[in-house]
């Protein structure tokens, strides 16, 4: 088997490869703030939130993305950052993944069924959201404390 490669296909290559990577990360600046505008999966997000400016810059933009997720935690509902994302489709199929989002996280993401599971301090929460493309949807998710640890293996206790 033999492999070819022209001139002309190199620089069809190279210039699809440029155009891609300059759409990877898309950086908005907003009062001395910076907020990523990324694509994962062919999706759009927003990601961000700490700081008095960041939350007020996005919640500017909130009506422009139809799903918007707000991390919260303890009693006294403080912002959680560092936390674990997934949003997959109807199929099971990952529309979204981070390693760590929030506190705020806002997504563009077509009509349909999604499944939204989150973790943070080893807790897992999920949320099943149904976009209509008309309206933007709201999910918040609140860890009320920590986990338990089990006396001995010191894994999370149900």
């Amino acid at each position: 088997m033999r492999f070819q490669t022209t001139s002309r296909g190199a620089t069809l290559g190279a210039i699809t490869l440029a155009v891609l990577m300059s759409a990877v990360t898309l950086p908005a600046r907003a009062q001395d703030e910076l907020i990523l505008l990324e694509k994962a999966h062919a999706t759009t997000y927003e990601n961000g939130g700490i700081g008095h400016g960041e939350q007020e810059a996005m919640r500017k933009t909130a009506k422009e993305w139809p799903l918007r997720m707000v991390f919260s935690a303890r009693k006294d509902n403080e912002f959680e950052a560092g936390v674990k994302l997934l949003v997959t489709d109807d199929r099971g199929a990952p529309m979204l993944v981070l390693n760590s989002a929030g506190p705020m996280t806002y997504a563009k993401l077509p009509p349909g069924k999604y499944r939204v599971t989150a973790t943070a301090n080893g807790m897992t929460e999920s949320r099943e959201v149904t976009l209509d493309g008309k309206q933007g949807r709201d999910v918040y998710f609140h860890w009320a404390g920590t986990p338990k640890l089990a006396p001995a293996s010191g894994s999370s206790a149900g």
